[in-house]
């Protein structure tokens, strides 16, 4: 019995050889991973083969043949106890292990089952690429063999690409745009490959642009320019929801620019609403002068840097809408002329307007405090004269004669009232506040003299 067994073992091993075939054909295009898979199964369904082989010539008869019903039936029991459990058991691990290694979401069931097919792909080593998001920039992680036709028994599995939940993937098969995904986790269809990464953060982007003016002065300003990804058609509603439009038109705005160790530099969407930026401001700068670009903004008008930036912003607006970017805010920092020569002069200039102006303005206060000077001076003498007058009818009202020293007086009394009051006073000159003191001891001299030239006649008479 051992004798025909080993020899009935030997026929169904050499048979069993060429099932591999069979299988080999599948994974054969997929590099080792696929031929080490392949392997796995081919050894796994052997091995139950050969169990249920075994086991039908250990429990019968020597003389049973070796294409009987009992060894076929034995042989297809192995199979089904042994590699359909076996092969069960790998596929539920893969799929929970699925679940476990990449970033799903438990509760999304088509999440877990694309993880489930991504695994199972990359074991036969007919997955397509894996992606990783590093410093803004895609990596290829895993590479993809699965011929352009396809492979014999389909399209192959599912790629991925991983990153960050503030980024949107484009994808795109051959030249045609396809769909946008993100949200961190994104499994890629047939033929389907990221086209880039497009940030849906608020985007702040900061340049010093230099730019001749109207008059040919070399100046520099430093430029910032705030931006998004236009999200007026947005769908969802997480954090950074995106119109997958603008995503796609944001993408076809990047462009080749100039070479750089000889290679072309690829310039991406952000660096083009920059640079269209900094054309229009050169633009705008080069259309105006440069005593206009330095005006202060004390004159009570709109602030030339003001006019300058908010035309930028509309402009820039205007042209970045088709591209699916939203230009929110443009400022402009201190203009600054490059030229020393030119700035020393332009120095000197503001310097002979200031002191131009600050001696218009101390002229204007000049007069302005001649002429109060004068009001007040011609409103006391006003003040004096109707003084004077009252005086002067009031002792005409009394009917009596009143000598002309007693007017005097009255007009000092009067004269010395009106150049003591404290608004006349402050505008009168010292000589004017003293003249009624003046006036006052030449009255009590005459008066005196008087009397003196009044007592001589009487001594003579006697």
């Amino acid at each position: 019995m051992n004798e025909l067994l080993l020899h009935d073992l030997i026929q169904w091993g050499g048979i069993l050889l060429g099932i591999p075939f069979c299988i080999l054909a599948y994974g054969i295009t997929s590099g080792q991973r696929g031929l080490r898979t392949a392997a796995g199964y081919l050894f796994a369904l052997d091995w139950a083969l050969m169990v249920g082989m075994t086991a039908v010539y250990l429990v019968g008869n020597e003389g049973m043949p070796f294409w009987s019903l009992h060894t076929v039936g034995w042989g297809l029991l192995g199979v089904l106890l042994l590699f359909v459990p076996a092969w069960l058991l790998f596929h539920f691990g893969l799929r929970l292990s699925g679940i476990l290694l990449l970033p799903v979401v438990p509760t999304e069931r088509e999440q877990r089952r694309q993880a489930g097919r991504t695994l199972r792909a990359y074991t036969w080593g007919l997955n397509y690429p894996f992606y990783r998001e590093e410093h803004g920039e895609l990596r290829k992680l895993v590479d993809t063999r699965i011929p352009m036709h396809g492979t014999l028994l389909g399209e192959g599995g599912p790629g991925l690409v991983l990153a960050s939940s503030h980024y949107a993937i484009p994808f795109t098969v051959g030249t045609r745009d396809t769909r946008v995904g993100g949200f961190g986790l994104v499994f890629t269809g047939h033929r389907e490959r990221p086209q880039a990464l497009v940030d849906l953060r608020l985007q702040a982007r900061t340049k010093t642009i230099h730019a001749l003016t109207r008059d040919g002065i070399p100046v520099k300003v430093v430029m910032t320019v705030v931006f998004q990804v236009d999200r007026q058609g947005a769908e969802d509603d997480g954090l950074y929801p995106f119109d997958s439009q603008a995503v796609f038109a944001a993408v076809h705005a990047e462009g080749i620019g100039p070479k750089q160790e000889e290679e072309q530099e690829k310039l991406r969407w952000e660096q083009i609403v920059v640079d269209r930026a900094a054309d229009l401001l050169r633009d705008a700068i080069s259309r105006t002068l440069l005593d206009r670009l330095l005006e202060s903004d004390d004159r009570g008008t709109k602030p030339p840097r003001e006019t300058l930036r908010a035309s930028v912003k509309k402009e820039l607006a205007q042209m970045m809408e088709s591209h699916g970017v939203e230009v929110i805010a443009v400022s402009l920092g201190n203009l600054e002329v490059e030229d020393e020569e030119v700035l020393r002069q332009r120095a000197e200039n503001w310097r002979a307007i200031w002191e131009r102006g600050r001696l218009e303005k101390e002229a204007q206060g000049d007069a302005e405090a001649i002429r109060l000077i004068e009001e007040a001076r011609a409103d006391a003498q006003r003040q004096m004269i109707v003084a004077i007058t009252e005086a002067f009818q009031q002792l005409a009202e009394t009917g009596t004669p009143v000598p002309a020293q007693v007017i005097a007086l009255r007009f000092i009394d009067v004269l010395e009232e009106v150049a003591t009051a404290s608004p006349v006073q402050e505008l009168l000159p010292e000589t004017v506040q003293e003249l009624p003191a003046r006036l006052r001891l030449l009255m009590k001299r005459f008066s005196a003299g008087e009397s003196e030239q009044t007592a001589q006649p009487a001594k003579g008479s006697k």
